[in-house]
């Protein structure tokens, strides 16, 4: 199965997502800073990742994660998608511009997340 990394700094968001993702036998990594993303993108390879683009109280924002991941080498195998309670066309397009594979708004539909799993293999 997939392993997917969701990364929010709102708890009853990382909560319901490993909830969602728990329930299709996904295995599931949460992080709620820049140091704990970073921290499992590097050492737990994760195939799909939901980056919050806020991350109050982190170091980094999920821009500024998404574009320390391109540095790693395994980045071609991960699935990143930004996700963001604030729809912003030009931040859309920086984190494309970036690398992010997809962008999504909260609250994301589900079916949107299934697609997603599916496309990493689960």
């Amino acid at each position: 199965m997939a392993t997917v990394l969701i990364v929010d700094d709102q708890e009853i968001a990382r909560e319901a997502l490993q909830g969602f993702f728990n329930a299709k036998g996904a295995t599931c990594l949460a992080a709620a800073n820049s140091d704990e993303a970073l921290k499992a993108l590097t050492e737990r390879q994760p195939d799909l990742v939901l980056l919050d683009i806020k991350l109050d109280g982190s170091r980094l924002d999920g821009l500024g994660i998404l574009q320390e991941a391109g540095k790693l080498p395994n980045r071609a195998k991960m699935k990143i998608v930004m996700v963001t309670g604030f729809p912003d066309p030009d931040i859309e397009a920086k984190a494309k511009a970036m690398g992010a594979d997809d962008f999504l708004v909260k609250p994301v539909a589900l079916d949107k997340l299934v697609e997603l799993y599916k496309q990493v293999g689960g």
